[in-house]
């Protein structure tokens, strides 16, 4: 045997070794795993029904291992893609390597070629390229990596890394300075031996035995560490997204305020601690890199607002690391100033890499400050006050709910006759701008021969009570409701407002309201591809067009209203659109609160809006269309934002303008 080949009671040595570093690994993700479970409630609530219907496959698939949210900055998603991917053929050619133990050389053949050495050369430059790229973020970071905190531990990590794999092509290269290595795939391996080619033999073989060593134990180190460091993450994000819903945004958990008291347990009301948490949420704590992505997306950190995403996962990360699962003083730690800043937009749920919910966890806090404190900013307060006593959060509203139909024929719902019911909502009924939007709507429907009609009395599904964090009138709400929708035989309901069907279709059901919900985005380009109603396009009309948050992120509706638009004129994209649009600032029952910071939302919006150059900003909720309206009117005296169900009537051949 050549003193070159390394003896098989080296490898058995090192995968003597192996189990160690694995064993380290199975300790770290133990110790974890408690930081996540430990003193926290309905945790068999949280994992049995995931194990039963099965893990999120498609999200584990994407996000999890071929992390797909990265690449939405291309430098760091290349980085990542090339580690992954690297390293994949790195492991499968080590684990080959092994088949040494028994005598067998795996450097023969094509496979041997192609694999074993033009693969396995090609995957480590991958790598160190995909490092390089990585500390060179990490010595000169945006602004989003340090605003709040950094891990630190990913540069040693990084580091060791690299000297892994660094170490694997010094080895490589003393290897191949054996007269009879016949390697030819190894192209990096073999320059560089040919620099060692004149040293002595001697030195050469033990450089070789020497630099094995070093290269595996660094590797073992490696693994060993990882759960130990925020590398945990390269495990823990994948787990993560494996556990995601399968519904896009948020997902509140229920309440079930009838259930009877367990074992003395008192009912949880939102959250003001770790323990009050569902472990999914205490999950993405540990998971979290801190990478800032979810607070450059934030519409409230992006306008100087107390809230940042990034610091909520932080505060939390740290009180989980110190084991405080029963302090208290988290909530206040975060600030209700932040907490209700929130415009519960899910851009945060949308940027993370790892899969992670910070909107839900502050969603959760909200529900703690209003349900268990009866905090919550004046404002918000007088709208909560007028949902409960009147049915609608608006506040001395001049409106009259039956203004919007005066001049019109509206029919009233009638049960086994009516094919559709029109759900009005709360601002399209009591703000004015608003009911231009149903009188638009009674003409389409109209025109295209629609059955429908509307109930007798104004509602409100409830969206901004959750919303603001009052779930036990969301619940009151949702639950007369339905009642009287069943009551009424309602089989097809069509919405105005892009929260009204939020709640419908991902609420209600867990209330009994299995109903169809149809935005009227979606009804509005069904009808004109069926020939229903047939607009006149003008190509000279360009239009940019605002993705509501609750369609575009929360319920991955965003072609069915640019088909709609381009059928009336021609489709200018904004900058930041589709799923990561930015928010208009009404959500999350922010409609009703004075907004601080630097700037307005909405304000942001309309400038960039307004700065594509499209003669019209077109929209499909009234939420976003009001407060649009407002901020394009600081910019311009022009009337120039709209819903989509007015450009259509505006498009049809001899109709009247309904609005």
């Amino acid at each position: 045997m050549s003193s070159y080949v390394i003896a098989p009671v080296n490898y058995v040595l090192l995968a003597v070794l192996l189990p160690a570093a694995l064993a380290s690994l199975v300790v770290g993700l133990r110790r974890q795993w408690a930081r996540v479970t430990e003193g926290g409630q309905g945790d068999a609530a949280f994992w049995l029904p995931r194990l039963l219907s099965g893990m999120n496959w498609r999200t584990f698939g994407l996000r999890g291992l071929l992390t797909s949210r990265l690449f939405k900055r291309p430098l760091a998603g290349l980085a990542h893609g090339l580690l992954f991917f690297g390293a994949l053929v790195e492991i499968a050619g080590h684990t080959v390597v092994g088949l040494a133990i028994f005598g067998i050389d795996t450097y023969q053949g094509r496979f041997g070629f192609f694999f074993m050495e033009l693969g396995r050369e090609l995957a480590g430059l991958m790598m160190l390229a995909g490092i390089a790229i990585l500390l060179v973020r990490r010595l000169i970071p945006p602004e989003r990596i340090t605003a709040g905190g950094s891990r630190r531990a990913f540069l040693p990590m990084e580091v060791l890394l690299l000297a892994v794999v660094l170490l694997g092509f010094v080895a490589e290269a003393f290897r191949l300075t054996d007269p009879g290595a016949g390697s030819t795939g190894e192209f990096l391996g073999r320059t560089v031996a040919a620099a060692l080619a004149g040293w002595p033999p001697r030195l050469l073989t033990g450089g070789n035995l020497f630099f094995w060593w070093v290269h595996g134990l660094a590797g073992l180190s490696f693994i060993a560490l990882i759960a130990w460091t925020p590398m945990s993450h390269m495990l823990l994000g994948p787990a993560n997204a494996a556990l995601a819903n399968r519904r896009s945004g948020i997902n509140l958990r229920p309440i079930d305020f009838d259930a009877p008291e367990d074992e003395g347990r008192e009912l949880v009301l939102g959250a003001a601690k770790l323990a009050d948490l569902l472990p999914g949420l205490r999950l993405d704590f540990s998971a979290c890199t801190w990478c800032g992505r979810c607070s450059e997306v934030c519409p409230a950190t992006q306008t100087g607002k107390a809230l940042s995403p990034k610091k909520v996962m932080v505060t939390c990360a740290g009180y989980q690391a110190e084991r405080r699962f029963e302090d208290a003083s988290l909530i206040d730690a975060i600030t209700k100033e932040a907490v209700f800043d929130c415009t519960t937009c899910g851009a945060c749920i949308e940027q993370c890499p790892v899969s992670n919910k910070p909107a839900e966890a502050i969603l959760e806090f909200r529900r703690h400050f209003v349900m268990d404190r009866s905090d919550m900013p004046e404002m918000l307060a007088a709208a909560n006050r007028n949902l409960e006593s009147r049915g609608h959060p608006f506040v001395g509203t001049a409106a009259n709910p039956d203004d919007w139909r005066k001049g019109l024929e509206v029919p009233v719902f009638e049960p086994g006759r009516t094919e559709y019911l029109l759900w009005l909502g709360c601002a399209v009924t009591f703000e004015e701008r608003a009911q231009s939007v149903a009188r638009a709507m009674v003409t389409l429907l109209n025109a295209a021969g629609v059955s429908w009609g509307i109930l007798g009395e104004h509602r409100c599904t409830g969206d901004p009570a959750k919303t603001m964090g009052n779930e036990l009138l969301f619940v009151e709400t949702a639950t007369d409701n339905i009642a009287a929708l069943q009551e009424r035989q309602v089989h097809r309901v069509i919405t105005m407002c892009a929260h009204c069907f939020n709640s419908f279709d991902r609420y209600y059901p867990q209330f009994g309201g299995t109903w169809e919900t149809i935005p009227h985005s979606v009804l509005i380009d069904r009808l004109i591809k069926e020939g229903r109603l047939q607009p006149e396009r003008r190509a000279m009309q360009k239009i940019t067009f605002h993705d509501p948050c609750y369609h575009a992120r929360h319920n991955d509706l965003v072609d069915e209203s640019r088909s709609v638009v381009s059928a009336v004129g021609e489709l200018l994209e904004m900058p930041r659109n589709r799923k990561d649009s930015f928010c208009c600032g009404s959500g999350g029952a922010r409609y009703w609160d004075k907004e601080g910071g630097k700037a307005r939302i909405g304000d942001v919006r309309a400038e960039e809006a307004l700065a594509t150059g499209a003669d019209r900003v077109a929209t499909a909720c009234p939420f976003c269309l009001l407060m649009l309206t407002s901020s394009a009117a600081r910019q311009t005296e022009q009337r120039k934002v709209f819903d989509i169900a007015e450009l259509v009537v505006e498009a049809l051949p001899g109709a009247p303008r309904a609005f």
